[in-house]
């Protein structure tokens, strides 16, 4: 029996059918389409990537100034410093530091930046505003921020000027100040100032290099942006130094050791002394009565103390004491200073006096 029949008639072989899957296709077509949009993400994500190192590069004028408060709100005087310099002396810049800030006993407090419109146009120079707290005091302060061209075609914002406030500082009879353990020193004149730079915040000033007989307070001064629009800044600093009362107890000393050296053999021929006293034949010389107390002290370092009583008896020259007799003296003591105003002392700490012992005529 023949076999089935394939194809016209007396063909034996079997035809191979023409249809092919068309899966084979489309994967192809499904690769190119995937490439294709793998390069379209690339490319989105560089330029995306590119803007946004173009706006880290470039920043803003509102970003630089917030940044640049944000280190004054952290007491980081070198991040400031890095970003804007105050280009005085070093003198003037003492306190520019990150120890003085720590110091403060408050700092600002950001509130608000904003930087003005500018209807979207590329613009050169910008000015921002920012509103601040300082101590619970409201105040704002307008800086100007500039595009500085760098390389190529990137630019990037600085601020023109940084918050350096000038405080004018003088002393009287204190030659030195710190602040947060820096010190500087003062005009020994109490009439002329010193510049300094600070920072904004609130900060005490201590007295420095009075010695042991001044006596000058420490004082808290008020730093925010020296415009002197609030009552509560400080715009100028005078140190007060007075002279102690030990310095009193220390003049009437020197008082009574005046006395005494007149009143004995040796020492009594001093300047000092009254003339009266000045004779090597004195047969008798002692103290009759020293100066108990003070009388009168002016804050110059000039001192009056009670009259005081020397006995002696010269028994030599033209006309002979009969009899010993009593010398009154009325003593005065003025402290030695130095320009500045501070007591000189000796070696071992004691102040220095000019002690004269005047007779009265009467």
């Amino acid at each position: 029996m023949p076999g089935p029949q394939y194809g016209v008639p007396g063909d034996a072989r079997p035809r191979m059918s023409t249809w092919r899957p068309q899966w084979r296709e489309r994967r192809a077509w499904t690769r190119k389409d995937a490439l294709t949009v793998l390069v379209l993400v690339a490319l989105v994500v560089g330029c995306i990537g590119a803007l946004g190192w173009i706006a880290k590069k470039e920043g803003t004028p509102d970003g630089e100034v917030r940044r640049y408060l944000t280190y004054l709100a952290q007491g980081d005087a070198e991040g400031a410093l890095s970003m804007v310099d105050p280009g005085v002396p070093n003198d003037q810049r003492l306190f520019l530091t990150n120890e003085v800030m720590a110091s403060a006993s408050s700092r600002l407090i950001i509130e608000s930046v904003e930087a003005e419109d500018n209807g979207g146009k590329r613009v050169d120079s910008s000015t921002v505003t920012a509103t601040m707290r300082l101590d619970g005091d409201r105040f704002t302060h307008v800086f100007t921020v500039e595009r500085a061209k760098g390389n190529g075609a990137v630019s990037a914002w600085t601020l023109r000027d940084g918050l350096f406030v000038t405080l004018p500082v003088s002393g009287s009879r204190v030659p030195q100040f710190s602040v947060g353990g820096v010190v500087a020193d003062l005009d020994p004149s109490a009439s002329k100032k010193r510049d300094f730079l600070f920072f904004p915040g609130v900060y005490t000033v201590a007295p420095e290099g009075v010695g042991a007989y001044v006596t000058a307070p420490s004082q808290q001064v008020v730093i925010e942006d020296g415009s002197h629009d609030s009552p509560y800044e400080t715009t100028a600093l005078t140190l007060q130094g007075a002279l102690s009362a030990e310095l009193k107890t220390q003049a009437l000393q020197a008082m009574q050791d005046a006395v005494q050296a007149c009143a004995t053999q040796g020492t009594n021929m001093a300047d000092s002394c009254p003339s009266a006293l000045h004779s090597s034949s004195l047969s008798v010389l002692e103290v009759s009565k020293l100066p108990s107390a003070l009388v009168s002290a002016t804050e110059d370092g000039s001192y009056t103390g009670e009259d005081g009583a020397i006995r002696y008896q010269d028994t030599g020259g033209w006309f002979p004491d009969r009899s010993p007799h009593d010398l009154t003296v009325c003593p005065t003591a003025t402290v030695a200073t130095t320009e500045g105003g501070i007591p000189v002392v000796t070696l071992d700490g004691k102040p220095v006096f000019s002690v004269t012992l005047s007779v009265p005529w009467f």
